[in-house]
């Protein structure tokens, strides 16, 4: 979600409709909100039972216990493989996850970024799956509107669409909300489809939740379970979490710079760029799991599903080994040619600063800490600081309310360490305002 001055999607234009026009255009929020939720949750659910497949139901047909670290191997240079196959169709896969989330892909390459998203998240890559669901979503609404003939009623539909499938795994409209919001503050989208999206977003939501006896296809839940209570704040506690927050922003930038820079091998040897980001996820996933007892969650996929392994870790070692090998397999996965998002990489690298920060300051708060560090990996990465912040404090929310500023200070600390890094960095090579092209 971060590139080179991302363009908005210029029309529709900014001017405020007429009555008439918004209230047309809030039916179609309706209407491709709740495709979109459709769409996206689809998509989730043959992801999730693919990789159930992949990585447990297939290896124990075939009498392998327990999946060892050289089934991940193969799982992962199959992943590689479909991505392959996939930059051969049109659009060969689309831009780069570090160039945005992208919500006006012509459809004909639609089929070739999904293709590589599925390559991507069912075999282990470190990605998530908020750009894929974008680009789903837009194409969704897309095509729901094309016969109007009406180019700024498409565009907005593929943007709609797009916000209301990303809202699906986030298990909270707010956060989209949020981000929306971001964009438009930036200019890089249309404040007159801040009521629509609200809209698109409600229509999504109802999908997950259900109505009246009609059941929804369920929530996902953003919120990480067993936390520690954290209810009175400490001025110390909040120095070290400034702490934790600059590191996590480091740890991240530095993701980010490894990740352009790789980028580079993609474009010119696409085949070498992708087996070999395979081949360095596999050998992480024998460091951390065989070497140090780690799990498949806390290294392959996006980091989601490991971050409540990650918190429970009381061994400084095996939280700084899981920290460094997903930082190598991010980077090499978001430069190399795959297809995902980058927002919960990110967040789980913040939550190992964090972890590794509770357990050398012995007595700190990881519910604290944590929140301070998701929000700034999430801000280093997406540069935006608001979203980052809700972020963090939903997912670390069961500790309860006080962890607000931790969430807030580490929102604010990852966005400056951001900035700092873009002009030291090659005068800001690669920066872009997060934004939707």
């Amino acid at each position: 979600m971060s590139a080179a001055a991302p363009a908005a999607p210029a029309d529709p234009s900014d001017e405020a409709p007429a009555p008439k026009d918004m209230a047309r255009l809030l039916v179609i929020a309706v209407i491709v909100g709740v495709v979109g939720a459709i769409g996206a949750t689809a998509f989730l659910y043959v992801v999730h039972e693919l990789q159930h497949v992949a990585f447990s139901s297939l290896p124990e047909a075939l009498g392998i216990d327990g999946a060892p670290w050289w089934w991940a191997g193969i799982m992962l240079l199959i992943g590689a493989t479909i991505v392959l196959i996939a930059q051969r169709l049109p659009g060969h896969t689309g831009a780069s996850p570090l160039t945005g989330f992208h919500f006006d892909n012509p459809l004909v390459i639609v089929p070739g970024i999904l293709l590589a998203a599925l390559g991507t998240l069912i075999f282990g890559i470190a990605l998530g799956p908020e750009a894929p669901l974008i680009v789903l979503g837009s194409a969704l609404g897309v095509l729901l509107l094309r016969r109007t003939r009406n180019e700024q009623a498409i565009k907005a539909g593929g943007f709609l669409g797009g916000t209301a499938a990303i809202g699906a795994i986030f298990g909270n409209p707010f956060i989209t909300a949020f981000m929306i919001l971001e964009f438009a503050a930036f200019g890089v989208a249309p404040s007159s489809l801040i009521l629509p999206v609200l809209v698109a977003l409600g229509a999504s939501y109802l999908v997950q939740i259900g109505l009246w006896s009609i059941p929804g296809v369920g929530v996902h839940g953003l919120s990480l379970p067993d936390l520690p209570a954290y209810d009175s704040i400490h001025p110390g506690d909040l120095v070290v979490a400034a702490g934790v927050a600059i590191v996590a922003g480091i740890v991240t930038v530095t993701a980010r710079e490894l990740a352009l820079r790789y980028e580079g091998l993609a474009t010119s040897r696409p085949a070498v760029a992708v087996y070999a980001t395979a081949l360095l996820t596999t050998l992480g996933v024998l460091v951390a799991v065989e070497g140090f007892g780690a799990t498949y969650d806390e290294v392959l996929f996006s980091g989601q599903t490991g971050m409540p392994q990650l918190i429970a870790e009381t061994s400084l070692g095996l939280v700084v080994v899981v920290l460094l090998v997903k930082l190598v397999a991010y980077a090499a996965a978001l430069g190399g040619g795959f297809r995902g998002g980058p927002i919960f990489p990110a967040t789980f690298l913040g939550v190992g600063v964090a972890v590794a920060g509770s357990l050398i300051f012995d007595g700190e708060s990881v519910s604290a800490l944590a929140a301070a560090g998701i929000a700034a990996g999430a801000a280093a990465m997406i540069k935006l600081p608001a979203t980052s912040a809700l972020l963090g404090l939903l997912l670390i929310s069961g500790a309860g309310v006080a962890i607000a500023p931790f969430a807030i200070l580490g929102a604010v600390v990852g966005l400056i360490v951001r900035l700092i890094a873009e002009q030291k960095l090659e005068g800001g090579r690669g920066d872009a305002t997060p934004a939707p092209h």
